[in-house]
Protein backbone atom coordinates (compact mmCIF):
# COMPACT_ATOMS: atom_id res chain seq x y z
CA UNK A 1 0.00 0.00 0.00
CA UNK A 2 1.32 3.64 -1.14
CA UNK A 3 1.63 6.29 2.19
CA UNK A 4 -1.35 7.89 0.46
CA UNK A 5 -4.06 5.43 1.10
CA UNK A 6 -4.04 5.96 4.76
CA UNK A 7 -6.35 9.05 4.86
CA UNK A 8 -7.85 10.26 8.43
CA UNK A 9 -11.77 8.53 8.80
CA UNK A 10 -12.16 10.22 12.03
CA UNK A 11 -14.08 13.70 12.64
CA UNK A 12 -11.92 16.37 13.37
CA UNK A 13 -13.81 18.55 16.18
CA UNK A 14 -12.54 22.28 16.15
CA UNK A 15 -13.64 25.79 16.79
CA UNK A 16 -13.16 27.67 13.77
CA UNK A 17 -15.18 31.04 15.01
CA UNK A 18 -11.57 31.63 16.87
CA UNK A 19 -9.75 31.14 13.61
CA UNK A 20 -9.48 33.36 10.33
CA UNK A 21 -10.02 30.28 7.88
CA UNK A 22 -7.56 30.90 4.60
CA UNK A 23 -8.64 28.76 1.17
CA UNK A 24 -4.83 28.43 0.80
CA UNK A 25 -1.66 28.71 2.67
CA UNK A 26 0.28 32.13 2.58
CA UNK A 27 3.65 33.31 4.71
CA UNK A 28 1.10 33.95 7.82
CA UNK A 29 -0.22 30.31 7.71
CA UNK A 30 -1.02 27.80 10.29
CA UNK A 31 -2.07 24.73 9.89
CA UNK A 32 -3.63 21.13 10.50
CA UNK A 33 -2.13 18.23 8.43
CA UNK A 34 -1.33 14.89 8.47
CA UNK A 35 2.36 13.81 7.82
CA UNK A 36 3.12 10.48 7.26
CA UNK A 37 6.76 8.84 6.95
CA UNK A 38 7.10 5.88 4.66
CA UNK A 39 9.94 3.09 4.78
CA UNK A 40 11.19 -0.05 3.94
CA UNK A 41 12.93 -2.53 5.54
CA UNK A 42 14.22 -5.71 4.83
CA UNK A 43 10.96 -7.44 5.88
CA UNK A 44 8.42 -5.36 5.28
CA UNK A 45 7.03 -2.29 4.41
CA UNK A 46 6.14 0.85 7.44
CA UNK A 47 3.97 3.82 7.32
CA UNK A 48 4.46 6.02 10.50
CA UNK A 49 2.20 8.69 10.60
CA UNK A 50 0.80 11.05 12.93
CA UNK A 51 -1.91 14.35 12.82
CA UNK A 52 -0.05 17.48 13.93
CA UNK A 53 -2.14 20.71 14.74
CA UNK A 54 -0.96 24.75 14.92
CA UNK A 55 1.74 24.10 12.66
CA UNK A 56 3.06 27.91 11.81
CA UNK A 57 4.33 27.78 8.05
CA UNK A 58 6.56 30.80 8.97
CA UNK A 59 8.65 29.93 12.03
CA UNK A 60 8.30 25.97 12.18
CA UNK A 61 11.15 23.95 10.55
CA UNK A 62 10.04 21.72 7.22
CA UNK A 63 12.60 20.08 5.24
CA UNK A 64 13.32 22.82 2.17
CA UNK A 65 11.55 19.94 -0.44
CA UNK A 66 8.39 19.87 1.42
CA UNK A 67 8.63 23.63 2.47
CA UNK A 68 8.84 24.94 -1.17
CA UNK A 69 5.67 22.78 -2.15
CA UNK A 70 3.46 24.68 1.04
CA UNK A 71 3.03 27.92 -0.57
CA UNK A 72 -0.16 28.29 -2.07
CA UNK A 73 -1.83 24.85 -1.44
CA UNK A 74 -5.88 24.16 -0.08
CA UNK A 75 -6.98 22.35 2.46
CA UNK A 76 -6.95 17.85 0.77
CA UNK A 77 -3.90 18.75 -1.07
CA UNK A 78 -0.83 16.21 -0.50
CA UNK A 79 2.43 16.80 -0.43
CA UNK A 80 5.57 14.68 -0.65
CA UNK A 81 9.28 14.27 -1.35
CA UNK A 82 11.32 10.67 -1.53
CA UNK A 83 14.75 11.97 0.40
CA UNK A 84 18.05 9.05 0.73
CA UNK A 85 19.35 7.95 4.22
CA UNK A 86 20.95 10.82 5.76
CA UNK A 87 19.08 13.53 4.43
CA UNK A 88 16.69 14.63 6.78
CA UNK A 89 18.11 12.93 9.75
CA UNK A 90 21.97 12.64 11.28
CA UNK A 91 23.75 10.21 9.00
CA UNK A 92 24.27 7.07 10.36
CA UNK A 93 28.23 7.38 11.55
CA UNK A 94 30.41 4.97 13.77
CA UNK A 95 31.34 7.57 16.06
CA UNK A 96 27.93 7.09 17.64
CA UNK A 97 28.20 3.05 18.28
CA UNK A 98 29.84 2.76 22.02
CA UNK A 99 31.04 -0.65 22.88
CA UNK A 100 31.16 -0.32 26.95
CA UNK A 101 32.27 -3.34 29.50
CA UNK A 102 29.24 -5.94 30.49
CA UNK A 103 29.19 -4.39 34.25
CA UNK A 104 28.44 -0.49 32.72
CA UNK A 105 24.88 -1.66 31.86
CA UNK A 106 22.73 -0.11 34.64
CA UNK A 107 20.30 -3.19 35.65
CA UNK A 108 19.08 -1.13 37.97
CA UNK A 109 17.93 1.78 35.84
CA UNK A 110 14.30 1.44 36.42
CA UNK A 111 12.08 1.19 39.54
CA UNK A 112 9.67 -0.74 37.94
CA UNK A 113 11.86 -3.80 36.20
CA UNK A 114 15.74 -5.09 36.78
CA UNK A 115 16.55 -4.65 32.76
CA UNK A 116 18.95 -7.24 31.15
CA UNK A 117 21.05 -6.51 27.66
CA UNK A 118 19.20 -8.94 25.26
CA UNK A 119 20.23 -7.82 21.26
CA UNK A 120 18.62 -6.23 19.39
CA UNK A 121 16.11 -4.06 22.29
CA UNK A 122 15.46 -0.78 22.72
CA UNK A 123 16.93 1.11 26.02
CA UNK A 124 17.19 4.54 27.08
CA UNK A 125 20.94 5.99 26.82
CA UNK A 126 20.93 6.35 30.57
CA UNK A 127 21.38 2.70 30.84
CA UNK A 128 25.17 2.60 29.65
CA UNK A 129 27.89 3.97 31.90
CA UNK A 130 31.04 5.34 30.82
CA UNK A 131 30.23 6.71 27.81
CA UNK A 132 31.88 10.37 27.37
CA UNK A 133 29.28 12.64 27.41
CA UNK A 134 26.08 10.78 28.42
CA UNK A 135 24.50 10.98 31.73
CA UNK A 136 22.16 9.00 33.38
CA UNK A 137 19.10 11.49 32.44
CA UNK A 138 19.24 10.35 29.18
CA UNK A 139 15.96 8.60 28.40
CA UNK A 140 16.49 8.83 24.37
CA UNK A 141 16.45 4.96 22.94
CA UNK A 142 19.55 3.25 21.57
CA UNK A 143 19.41 -0.33 20.88
CA UNK A 144 22.03 -3.24 21.07
CA UNK A 145 23.88 -4.47 18.16
CA UNK A 146 25.76 -6.90 20.00
CA UNK A 147 26.80 -8.72 23.26
CA UNK A 148 28.88 -10.94 23.98
CA UNK A 149 30.12 -12.27 27.66
CA UNK A 150 32.23 -9.14 28.36
CA UNK A 151 30.77 -6.28 26.22
CA UNK A 152 27.75 -4.89 24.97
CA UNK A 153 27.87 -2.53 21.83
CA UNK A 154 24.88 -0.27 21.70
CA UNK A 155 23.97 1.92 18.51
CA UNK A 156 22.89 5.58 19.73
CA UNK A 157 22.18 6.30 15.86
CA UNK A 158 18.70 6.99 15.08
CA UNK A 159 17.60 3.80 13.84
CA UNK A 160 15.66 5.46 10.71
CA UNK A 161 19.21 6.96 9.33
CA UNK A 162 20.10 4.26 8.00
CA UNK A 163 16.57 3.99 5.35
CA UNK A 164 15.33 6.33 2.90
CA UNK A 165 12.10 8.36 3.76
CA UNK A 166 9.19 9.56 2.05
CA UNK A 167 7.60 12.26 3.73
CA UNK A 168 4.18 13.06 2.83
CA UNK A 169 1.88 15.69 4.30
CA UNK A 170 -2.20 16.43 3.71
CA UNK A 171 -3.45 19.74 4.64
CA UNK A 172 -6.52 19.45 5.93
CA UNK A 173 -7.70 23.09 7.53
CA UNK A 174 -5.29 26.57 7.20
CA UNK A 175 -5.60 29.61 9.05
CA UNK A 176 -4.25 32.64 9.75
CA UNK A 177 -1.96 32.99 12.23
CA UNK A 178 -2.29 36.46 12.95
CA UNK A 179 0.71 38.25 14.58
CA UNK A 180 3.39 36.26 16.81
CA UNK A 181 6.33 37.25 18.99
CA UNK A 182 8.86 34.94 19.71
CA UNK A 183 7.27 31.22 20.93
CA UNK A 184 8.51 27.42 20.00
CA UNK A 185 10.13 26.94 16.95
CA UNK A 186 8.76 23.06 15.96
CA UNK A 187 11.14 20.56 14.04
CA UNK A 188 8.40 18.77 11.42
CA UNK A 189 11.17 15.69 10.75
CA UNK A 190 11.70 15.98 14.55
CA UNK A 191 8.14 15.56 15.63
CA UNK A 192 7.61 13.03 13.14
CA UNK A 193 10.32 10.52 13.43
CA UNK A 194 11.28 10.69 17.56
CA UNK A 195 10.07 8.19 20.46
CA UNK A 196 8.86 5.01 18.05
CA UNK A 197 9.47 4.94 14.55
CA UNK A 198 12.28 2.76 13.14
CA UNK A 199 12.03 0.31 16.28
CA UNK A 200 9.89 -1.52 14.55
CA UNK A 201 12.19 -3.49 12.45
CA UNK A 202 15.09 -5.88 13.08
CA UNK A 203 18.69 -4.77 12.79
CA UNK A 204 20.48 -6.01 10.23
CA UNK A 205 17.89 -8.98 9.53
CA UNK A 206 18.99 -10.43 13.25
CA UNK A 207 15.70 -11.18 15.07
CA UNK A 208 15.00 -9.14 17.99
CA UNK A 209 15.29 -11.38 21.14
CA UNK A 210 12.04 -10.75 23.10
CA UNK A 211 12.00 -14.17 24.11
CA UNK A 212 14.37 -14.13 27.07
CA UNK A 213 13.05 -12.93 30.77
CA UNK A 214 10.09 -15.32 31.09
CA UNK A 215 8.55 -13.35 28.42
CA UNK A 216 5.09 -14.98 28.37
CA UNK A 217 4.68 -15.49 31.94
CA UNK A 218 1.96 -13.33 33.54
CA UNK A 219 0.80 -11.41 36.54
CA UNK A 220 -1.89 -13.32 36.62
CA UNK A 221 -1.58 -17.11 35.45
CA UNK A 222 -4.74 -18.44 36.48
CA UNK A 223 -6.81 -19.60 33.63
CA UNK A 224 -8.39 -17.08 31.69
CA UNK A 225 -11.82 -18.09 31.76
CA UNK A 226 -12.19 -17.02 35.36
CA UNK A 227 -11.37 -13.99 34.26
CA UNK A 228 -13.68 -13.53 31.60
CA UNK A 229 -16.46 -14.75 33.50
CA UNK A 230 -17.79 -11.72 33.69
CA UNK A 231 -19.20 -9.93 30.40
CA UNK A 232 -17.34 -6.87 29.66
CA UNK A 233 -19.76 -4.21 27.31
CA UNK A 234 -17.42 -0.97 27.46
CA UNK A 235 -15.10 0.06 24.76
CA UNK A 236 -11.30 -0.88 25.11
CA UNK A 237 -10.60 2.15 22.79
CA UNK A 238 -12.03 5.18 21.94
CA UNK A 239 -14.07 6.46 19.12
CA UNK A 240 -11.60 7.88 16.89
CA UNK A 241 -9.04 4.93 17.30
CA UNK A 242 -11.68 2.45 16.69
CA UNK A 243 -13.00 4.22 13.45
CA UNK A 244 -9.62 4.07 12.35
CA UNK A 245 -8.97 0.77 12.61
CA UNK A 246 -12.42 -0.12 11.28
CA UNK A 247 -11.00 1.66 7.85
CA UNK A 248 -7.88 0.22 7.93
CA UNK A 249 -10.00 -2.92 8.11
CA UNK A 250 -12.24 -1.93 4.97
CA UNK A 251 -9.46 -1.34 3.22
CA UNK A 252 -7.54 -4.71 3.46
CA UNK A 253 -10.30 -7.00 4.32
CA UNK A 254 -12.42 -8.47 1.45
CA UNK A 255 -16.20 -7.66 1.64
CA UNK A 256 -17.62 -10.85 0.47
CA UNK A 257 -15.09 -13.65 2.25
CA UNK A 258 -15.41 -15.25 4.89
CA UNK A 259 -13.50 -13.46 8.22
CA UNK A 260 -12.84 -14.69 11.26
CA UNK A 261 -12.45 -12.19 14.01
CA UNK A 262 -10.31 -13.69 16.46
CA UNK A 263 -10.37 -13.32 20.46
CA UNK A 264 -13.43 -11.23 19.85
CA UNK A 265 -16.26 -9.56 22.30
CA UNK A 266 -19.08 -7.88 21.22
CA UNK A 267 -17.27 -5.34 18.75
CA UNK A 268 -15.58 -6.48 15.82
CA UNK A 269 -14.17 -2.55 14.94
CA UNK A 270 -15.37 -3.31 11.26
CA UNK A 271 -17.10 -0.65 9.36
CA UNK A 272 -20.56 -0.90 8.08
CA UNK A 273 -19.82 -2.39 4.56
CA UNK A 274 -19.27 -5.48 6.84
CA UNK A 275 -22.97 -5.49 7.88
CA UNK A 276 -23.71 -8.90 5.43
CA UNK A 277 -20.22 -10.01 5.69
CA UNK A 278 -19.88 -14.31 6.64
CA UNK A 279 -18.24 -13.15 10.23
CA UNK A 280 -17.30 -16.01 12.67
CA UNK A 281 -16.35 -14.69 15.90
CA UNK A 282 -13.83 -16.90 18.50
CA UNK A 283 -13.72 -15.64 21.95
CA UNK A 284 -13.73 -15.99 25.91
CA UNK A 285 -17.16 -14.76 26.49
CA UNK A 286 -20.73 -15.69 25.12
CA UNK A 287 -22.66 -12.86 26.26
CA UNK A 288 -20.10 -10.49 24.41
CA UNK A 289 -20.15 -12.62 21.72
CA UNK A 290 -24.14 -12.87 21.34
CA UNK A 291 -24.14 -8.82 21.70
CA UNK A 292 -21.79 -8.23 18.32
CA UNK A 293 -24.32 -7.53 15.79
CA UNK A 294 -21.78 -8.56 12.82
CA UNK A 295 -21.19 -12.38 13.79
CA UNK A 296 -22.97 -14.73 11.98
CA UNK A 297 -21.90 -17.64 14.14
CA UNK A 298 -19.84 -17.48 17.16
CA UNK A 299 -17.71 -20.09 19.33
CA UNK A 300 -16.24 -19.82 23.01
CA UNK A 301 -12.47 -20.93 22.68
CA UNK A 302 -9.92 -20.51 25.09
CA UNK A 303 -6.79 -20.63 22.62
CA UNK A 304 -4.41 -20.31 26.10
CA UNK A 305 -5.86 -23.72 26.51
CA UNK A 306 -6.29 -24.65 23.67
CA UNK A 307 -4.23 -23.81 20.71
CA UNK A 308 -6.15 -25.96 17.86
CA UNK A 309 -8.62 -23.78 15.86
CA UNK A 310 -11.88 -26.02 15.18
CA UNK A 311 -12.19 -25.02 11.49
CA UNK A 312 -10.82 -27.22 8.79
CA UNK A 313 -7.56 -26.30 6.15
CA UNK A 314 -8.11 -22.95 3.95
CA UNK A 315 -11.69 -22.36 5.70
CA UNK A 316 -11.29 -18.37 5.78
CA UNK A 317 -10.25 -15.28 3.18
CA UNK A 318 -9.38 -13.69 6.27
CA UNK A 319 -8.30 -13.20 9.97
CA UNK A 320 -8.38 -9.92 12.14
CA UNK A 321 -7.25 -9.33 15.87
CA UNK A 322 -7.87 -6.46 17.54
CA UNK A 323 -6.52 -5.27 20.91
CA UNK A 324 -5.69 -9.20 21.83
CA UNK A 325 -2.76 -10.48 20.12
CA UNK A 326 -0.87 -8.90 24.07
CA UNK A 327 -2.75 -12.48 25.59
CA UNK A 328 -1.25 -15.16 23.96
CA UNK A 329 0.82 -17.16 26.13
CA UNK A 330 1.62 -19.90 22.87
CA UNK A 331 1.74 -17.13 19.81
CA UNK A 332 4.06 -19.41 17.49
CA UNK A 333 1.37 -21.83 18.02
CA UNK A 334 -1.78 -20.08 17.49
CA UNK A 335 0.02 -18.08 14.22
CA UNK A 336 0.50 -21.65 13.32
CA UNK A 337 -2.71 -22.63 13.59
CA UNK A 338 -3.97 -19.12 11.80
CA UNK A 339 -1.83 -20.05 8.62
CA UNK A 340 -3.43 -23.52 8.11
CA UNK A 341 -6.82 -22.32 7.99
CA UNK A 342 -6.29 -19.14 6.21
CA UNK A 343 -6.26 -19.52 1.93
CA UNK A 344 -3.65 -18.57 0.18
CA UNK A 345 -3.42 -15.07 -0.63
CA UNK A 346 -5.66 -13.77 2.57
CA UNK A 347 -4.64 -11.10 4.73
CA UNK A 348 -3.83 -11.69 8.76
CA UNK A 349 -4.36 -8.25 10.25
CA UNK A 350 -3.20 -7.61 13.93
CA UNK A 351 -4.09 -3.89 15.42
CA UNK A 352 -3.88 -2.95 18.70
CA UNK A 353 -3.35 0.20 21.05
CA UNK A 354 -1.47 1.04 23.80
CA UNK A 355 -4.79 -0.19 26.70
CA UNK A 356 -4.80 -3.71 28.29
CA UNK A 357 -5.63 -5.73 30.91
CA UNK A 358 -1.65 -5.63 33.01
CA UNK A 359 -3.03 -9.05 34.26
CA UNK A 360 -3.27 -11.10 31.60
CA UNK A 361 -1.57 -9.58 29.32
CA UNK A 362 2.28 -11.11 28.63
CA UNK A 363 5.52 -9.67 30.41
CA UNK A 364 7.52 -9.17 26.95
CA UNK A 365 4.25 -6.84 26.35
CA UNK A 366 4.23 -4.76 29.60
CA UNK A 367 8.19 -4.64 28.95
CA UNK A 368 8.59 -3.47 25.60
CA UNK A 369 7.89 0.46 24.17
CA UNK A 370 4.98 0.55 21.92
CA UNK A 371 6.76 0.48 19.19
CA UNK A 372 8.71 -2.52 19.63
CA UNK A 373 5.17 -4.26 20.60
CA UNK A 374 5.18 -4.35 16.28
CA UNK A 375 8.57 -5.32 16.37
CA UNK A 376 7.28 -8.56 18.84
CA UNK A 377 4.13 -9.06 16.33
CA UNK A 378 6.79 -9.07 13.27
CA UNK A 379 8.35 -11.75 14.88
CA UNK A 380 5.26 -14.07 15.23
CA UNK A 381 5.04 -13.66 11.34
CA UNK A 382 8.50 -13.51 10.02
CA UNK A 383 9.29 -17.03 12.25
CA UNK A 384 6.15 -18.57 11.39
CA UNK A 385 7.49 -18.57 7.67
CA UNK A 386 3.96 -18.70 6.24
CA UNK A 387 3.33 -15.29 5.73
CA UNK A 388 4.63 -12.36 2.84
CA UNK A 389 4.07 -9.00 1.67
CA UNK A 390 4.30 -7.71 5.91
CA UNK A 391 3.17 -4.39 6.39
CA UNK A 392 3.23 -2.25 9.70
CA UNK A 393 1.37 1.07 10.31
CA UNK A 394 0.80 3.76 13.35
CA UNK A 395 -1.36 6.67 13.65
CA UNK A 396 -0.70 9.23 16.61
CA UNK A 397 -1.83 12.42 17.80
CA UNK A 398 -5.85 12.34 16.91
CA UNK A 399 -7.21 14.48 18.94
CA UNK A 400 -9.69 12.08 21.87
CA UNK A 401 -13.54 12.68 21.38
CA UNK A 402 -15.09 14.63 23.72
CA UNK A 403 -17.46 12.05 25.46
CA UNK A 404 -13.87 9.93 25.92
CA UNK A 405 -13.87 8.56 29.92
CA UNK A 406 -10.25 10.43 29.41
CA UNK A 407 -11.30 13.63 27.90
CA UNK A 408 -9.54 15.92 30.12
CA UNK A 409 -6.97 13.92 31.22
CA UNK A 410 -5.52 12.69 28.13
CA UNK A 411 -4.84 15.55 24.98
CA UNK A 412 -5.23 12.61 22.37
CA UNK A 413 -6.39 9.52 20.85
CA UNK A 414 -5.45 5.87 21.64
CA UNK A 415 -2.55 5.09 19.34
CA UNK A 416 -3.08 2.99 16.29
CA UNK A 417 -0.39 0.00 15.42
CA UNK A 418 -0.79 -2.37 13.15
CA UNK A 419 0.91 -5.12 11.39
CA UNK A 420 -0.14 -7.31 8.90
CA UNK A 421 0.78 -10.45 6.26
CA UNK A 422 -0.65 -12.65 3.68
CA UNK A 423 -0.48 -16.16 3.77
CA UNK A 424 1.89 -17.76 1.23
Amino acid sequence: MRVSDFALVVDLVDDETEKAIQDKITRTSKILAQFTLGWQSDWATHIDSQLLDNINVWRDFFPPEIEAQLDGRSAGDRICHSFSAGEVLPQHTSAEVHRVKAQHFNRNFSSRIKLEPRLGRFYPKGVFEDIPGNYRSNYQPCRIIAIDDESITTDFNHPLSVRALDIEAEIISIWDAAQEHGGRCNDIVEMLTANGPGMQARHDSIATDFWSDDAFVRQDPSPDDAFYAMPRLVDHLDKNCSRQIAELYRRLIPLDGRILDLMSSWVSHLPADFANADITGLGMNQHELEQNPLLTQNLVHDLNQQTAIPFDDQTFDAIICTASIEYLVKPDQVFAEMSRILKPGAPLVITFSNRWFPPKAIQAWGHAHEFERMGLVFEYFIQNGDFENLHSYSLRGLPRPSNDRYAGQLPTSDPVYAVWGYRR
